[in-house]
């Protein structure tokens, strides 16, 4: 009885606390600087991209990684298992269907206007009589909507910047960093420029609601840890996030 009661404790003691057997199938949208797809080399990058590679390394976890619209990828999340999107705001229609890695980073979001325009907003609120661009399932944009604001939705983002340029739009709301870069790859950043400010956003990553909870801390930990030991400040400062 004594032999049986040693070898069920030694047992218990050498069960790992979680097991790494599973590949975790990350999930990106494209949302340079912070993730995007390297269209010379097709490697998925941004300051999101290492810093959760780097979360996963630590614990660990081997991944695969892949870039897909933000309906599709919210879709995945939700019903695959072992699956996270991340780069994307908690909020409240979204709490309870995943489980939560963050916050990631915190980003400013803007509204960008032409710069032959000679408007000038005090507040934000001053905005509400003119329309302004965001696009299909952004939260962000959805929310605008509800509070009264004539949010345009296009079906990508990367369509605003013309739509602005050409008067479509009066104005654009968008990542400070992610609309410059944008605006900068389709040649109009110096036809833009930021209006007023709406506020400092946090970047967070989702996972399917089944995701082990142990691997869920683990990763808050890690995160903390990158924060804490000047890792994502070096990753920030790589893509020229201030």
């Amino acid at each position: 009885m004594k032999f049986l009661k040693s070898s069920l404790v030694l047992c218990l003691a050498t069960v790992p606390a979680l097991s790494h057997a599973e590949t975790i199938k990350l999930l990106i949208q494209e949302f340079a600087p912070f993730t995007h797809t390297d269209v010379r080399s097709g490697e998925i990058q941004g300051a999101l991209t290492e810093k959760i590679q780097e979360i996963l390394r630590r614990a660990g976890d081997n991944y695969t990684i892949s870039s897909t619209s933000l309906a599709r990828g919210l879709n995945s999340t939700l019903n695959d298992d072992n699956t996270c999107l991340f780069g994307f705001r908690r909020t409240p229609e979204r709490e309870n269907s995943y489980k939560w890695v963050g916050p990631l980073v915190t980003d400013n979001w803007v509204l960008y206007g032409r710069k032959t325009d000679t408007r000038v907003l005090k507040n934000f609120e001053d905005a509400k009589p003119y329309s302004i661009g965001s696009y299909k399932n952004a939260a962000t944009g959805l929310q605008l909507h509800e509070q009264g604001y004539r949010i345009e939705f296009s079906n990508q983002d990367e369509d605003n910047p013309r739509l602005l340029i050409n008067s479509r739009l009066d104005y654009w709301i968008v990542s400070e960093s992610h609309g410059m870069a944008i605006a900068q790859q389709q040649g109009y950043a110096n036809d833009i420029v930021r209006a007023i400010k709406w506020k400092s956003i946090e970047l967070n990553m989702l996972c399917n609601i089944r995701m082990d909870k142990q691997r869920i801390e683990l990763y808050n930990k890690i995160n903390k840890e990158l924060d804490n030991d000047g890792t994502m400040e070096k990753i920030m400062r790589k893509y020229g996030i201030k």
